[in-house]
């Protein structure tokens, strides 16, 4: 990800970091960055929780548009066949060239 993207998407972030290059090296104590960072390891612990969670999600839910489509299609064709439905511009078998020599 750019920088700029970054940026945009995430401004409080982008914000917490340049504060923190910004101050001196010794002027944070070792427990507040030790807290920050456990903060951030929580944080980051639950995301991933929550990113394969709704990947499940994805997952189910496409598998259910698949079965949805090729339900359809066999419903589609069972009333077609009962309706005696011609339909027209369907996929025909290609005709072999006849070569006069």
């Amino acid at each position: 990800m750019s920088n700029t993207t970054f940026r945009r998407h995430f401004p409080h972030i982008a914000r917490e970091i340049t504060e923190s290059r910004s101050t001196p090296g010794g002027s944070s104590s070792g427990e507040e960055r030790q807290s920050r960072l456990d903060t951030v390891v929580a944080r980051n612990a639950k995301l991933k929780i929550t990113n394969r969670t709704l990947k499940g999600h994805l997952k189910l839910a496409a598998a259910q548009i698949q079965r949805l489509a090729s339900e359809s299609a066999q419903l589609r064709q069972a009333l077609e066949a009962s309706a005696k439905v011609t339909r027209i511009g369907t996929a025909r078998q290609p005709r072999p060239w006849k070569v006069n020599v």
